[in-house]
């Protein structure tokens, strides 16, 4: 049985929440991307289903003390899908308001990705 959100305990259950939902987060993260990510900043990841690579990423950089550096590299992954948003916007003006909005909600991820970050140096700084 797959795991469901309410199951999990954690400091970051709304964040995981975020990113894996289309709806909220307004980007499609892949599995791939999170392998990509995960990379970049020094982890090797199975290619296995986002929500158990999220989870697992998360942790190995919050104990490896990596995580404003895994939330950077999302940052600049949902910005990267935002630019190309706003270019097939542009392209295709009839879909305008269906992009804006998944522009809008690629925002408020990143405004929340801030805010984690900045609770990660908060952390840091008060240890």
């Amino acid at each position: 049985m797959k795991p469901k959100y309410t199951d999990r305990q954690n400091d970051y259950e709304s964040l995981e929440k975020q990113l894996l939902s289309l709806f909220h987060s307004g980007v499609y993260i892949s599995s791939y991307d999170i392998v990509t990510i995960g990379k970049k900043i020094g982890y090797k990841l199975p290619l296995k289903e986002r929500d158990i690579l999220l989870r697992r990423v998360i942790g190995d950089a919050k104990k490896d003390a990596k995580l404003k550096e895994l939330l950077e590299h999302f940052g600049l992954l949902i910005e990267k899908r935002a630019k190309k948003y706003r270019a097939l916007g542009d392209e295709h003006p009839h879909a305008r308001e269906v992009i804006s909005s998944w522009i809008h909600k690629a925002k408020s991820t990143n405004l929340l990705l801030k805010r984690e970050m900045m609770k990660v140096d908060d952390e840091h700084r008060n240890s």
